[in-house]
């Protein structure tokens, strides 16, 4: 099927492509090129995803690209088996066309019946504890063999001598003692010898198996800690509940029920924490220098045993063979052509599939509700206040306002933070960020951990969690991690959506009225809502029904006045369209009275919303008395919204998990670290009054600021 390649983050076709790759940035689309993905023809809607290497086949221009995703590109297996797991549920609502209220029930959290699977015991770990014993033994008694070792020995101790030793003395004269008639008389002689073997085919399994089983362990290890640091992390939020956010705390406990407390599982957790700690210790001493002295561990044994004498006779070895096989079962045996590929396709779809209940739960915290239909390249999505989502064809969401995009959501399914390292890290999202053309709108949504940030210096922390209310202080764009184990998840996004939305709707203040100069300064004369200028009004905020009545009759007024001295003819077209033209603004300016928390309206426009100069505001809530502002920013000139803060906050290191931690989804521009009462801007990533600081802040000086 002929198909062309997208990118996804750019939102345009791209060529081919080569070298080092992010995982689920490309995806095939209807087009014009007969392409194959390591020997499997492309199909549209495919990504172009594997394992890692991979080779793309161009059929009609007959020449083929290579390309790998380095380190790990899908993340530690108890995330992926979540998102599969969350992604097999959402392709079913799907399937079914489930409206989009229905996928509110589904929770973006690992649940509790994930968890119970994953802590359930498994058929290797009852053979792990069957055949342990004959593993150890075989290990430290193992199968020997002799075999035979020559050495060069004087004379004396020369055993015997063989073909090989006369063959040897001839050669060389240097071990003659003295030359006799026919013959000579050896000095020294090449003996043979025989000494204890250990590096056959047997004993290669056999620490084959011992390093396998240390992987599988550690692995087990690993994925149980995680799921006790959720159920922590669900502890703690329960216990701090009263320090966060009440409208978002209200929320998160709807999405933790059943979490809280759980005894049961905890005490599970701590089990198989034991039985594993134990298990590991045991492997840990198989690993070691003085089991399997001599043996080629790293060799490759395949994944078939052969039939031998050793694991046919040995009853250790034959135990040992049967843990092989229940191994290769637990991995899922051998992989067939294209079975690396689906799996990695697999994950892209889920990802993206998870992303998308990530949003709804999102829009829901921000009491953004429909009951809609919600699937892939469907129609868009109205969520009320004339916002709506759309789920195009590639996978990708857009966030529209009025009919005009505020905000592109890309979910990249690439574990950017997997390996810890920060230079792998660092050259992971320098790839991804470096894309020349990308809107500054759009959102990249990833795979990623708490515990992985953490091992982050500074710098790297802030542009691997960046969301669109608290850029890094460095070029690139919003990266912002998720995890089905992280709680804050759902929080996150929602902040990066009520910025953007916010955001979207602060762009188009004020609102504008194209009319004649002469036009506008009559109608502003003594308003304190317009502004005349060259252009036409300046509407600076939402006039109450009173205001909006007076300035209609001066309009009126205006095109009577004007006729009876054009002679010519009247002006009674440009007078309706300025009419028009002026209640429209107001409509759209009506936006400007609803808090961005509780979303309550305010009835009294004059005291709702008050004006400073260079067109900016600063608005109270009538309910819940929220206090937002539009500012300007020094640095860059662009204007952004912030709720207001108050000037006596401790200073505090503001990164994305703090943040998650103090403000949830309540904020719209990230603080100042030294001086709370002041946001940084999201355009330029800066604070505006940071030469005017005398203190020092961590974040700014982390990175020059560009622009």
């Amino acid at each position: 099927m002929a198909v062309r390649i997208w990118d996804r983050l750019l939102d345009r076709e791209t060529r081919a492509p080569s070298g080092r790759g992010t995982l689920g940035r490309l995806i095939f689309v209807p087009g014009t090129r007969a392409l194959s993905l390591n020997g499997v023809p492309a199909r549209p809607g495919r990504f172009l995803a594997t394992d890692n290497a991979w080779t793309l086949w161009d059929g009609t221009e007959r020449r083929s690209t290579q390309g790998e995703f380095g380190h790990a590109p899908v993340p530690a297996g108890i995330t992926a088996h979540a998102v599969v797991s969350i992604g097999r549920r959402l392709a079913a609502l799907i399937e079914e066309g489930a409206p989009a209220d229905r996928w509110l029930d589904e929770t973006p959290l690992m649940g509790g019946a994930d968890m119970d699977d994953r802590l359930a015991t498994r058929r290797i770990d009852e053979q792990i504890a069957l055949r342990l014993p004959h593993l150890r033994a075989a290990c430290h008694r193992p199968v020997t063999r002799l075999r035979t070792v020559y050495e060069v020995v004087p004379a004396s101790r020369a055993r015997r001598i063989t073909p090989r030793a006369v063959v040897r003395l001839a050669a060389h004269s240097e071990d003659w003692a003295g030359l006799r008639p026919d013959s000579v008389r050896p000095a020294r002689l090449l003996d043979p010898g025989r000494e204890t073997h250990l590096d056959f085919y047997e004993n290669r399994v056999l620490a084959r198996l011992v390093d396998h089983l240390w992987e599988y362990v550690h692995t087990r290890l690993v994925e149980v800690g995680q799921i006790e640091a959720m159920l922590d992390d669900i502890g703690l939020y329960a216990r701090d509940a009263s320090e966060r956010p009440w409208r978002v705390s209200h929320y998160m406990f709807h999405l933790i029920e059943g979490l809280v407390r759980n005894d049961e599982r905890r005490e599970r957790v701590r089990q198989v924490q034991e039985d594993l700690g134990r298990l590991h210790n045991i492997l840990v001493e198989l690993r070691g220098p003085m089991i399997l002295p001599g043996v080629h561990r790293r060799v490759d044994v395949g994944v078939t045993l052969r039939a031998t004498n050793v694991f046919a006779n040995d009853d250790r070895y034959r135990n040992v063979a049967e843990l092989w096989r229940a191994w290769v079962a637990a991995r899922g045996g051998t992989e067939r052509d294209g079975e690396s590929a689906d799996r990695s396709e697999a994950w892209c779809h889920a990802f993206t599939q998870y992303t998308a209940l990530l949003l709804l739960q999102a829009f829901a915290q921000l009491d953004l509700l429909s009951d809609g239909p919600f699937h892939p390249d469907g129609p868009p999505l109205p969520l009320g206040e004339g916002i709506d989502l759309t789920w195009t064809s590639t996978g990708t969401f857009v966030v529209a306002r009025d009919g005009r995009a505020v905000l592109r959501v890309v979910p990249i399914p690439h574990s950017l933070t997997a390996s810890r390292r920060s230079e792998q890290v660092a050259e992971e999202i320098d790839a991804l960020t470096a894309a020349k053309g990308m809107s500054p709108r759009t959102l990249v949504v990833y795979p990623g951990q708490r515990a992985e940030r953490t091992d982050l210096p500074l710098p790297l922390r802030l542009r691997a969690f960046q969301g669109c209310d608290a850029p890094a202080p460095v070029a690139g764009g919003p990266l912002l991690p998720v995890s089905p184990l992280e709680i804050d998840s759902v929080t996150r996004l929602a902040r990066s959506l009520r910025h953007a939305l916010v955001q979207g709707l602060v762009d188009d203040y004020p609102a504008v009225i194209a009319c004649p100069a002469e036009y506008a300064r009559t109608i502003a004369e003594g308003v304190d809502w317009l502004a005349a200028a060259p252009d036409g009004l300046r509407m600076l905020r939402p006039p109450a029904p009173h205001e909006l009545a007076t300035a209609r009759r001066r309009i009126d007024k205006l095109g009577v006045t004007t006729a009876q001295f054009m002679q010519r003819g009247g002006n009674s077209d440009l007078i309706e369209r300025l009419g028009t033209d002026l209640s429209a603004a107001a409509e759209r300016m009506a936006a400007f009275l609803r808090c961005p928390l509780c979303r309550a309206v305010s009835a009294d426009p004059a005291r709702t919303l008050r004006l400073r100069d260079d067109e900016t505001f600063t608005s109270t809530c009538d309910v819940c008395d929220t206090v937002w502002e539009l500012r300007r920013c020094g640095s860059c000139d662009n204007r952004y919204p912030v709720l207001r803060a108050d000037d006596s906050d401790a200073s505090h290191v503001f990164d994305g998990d703090e943040i998650d931690r103090r403000f949830g989804s309540e904020t719209l521009s990230a603080r100042c670290w030294t001086r709370p009462a002041v946001s940084y801007c999201p355009h330029c990533g800066v604070c505006g009054e940071a030469a005017k600081l005398t203190t020092t802040c961590q974040r700014c000086p982390a990175a020059p600021p560009t622009g």
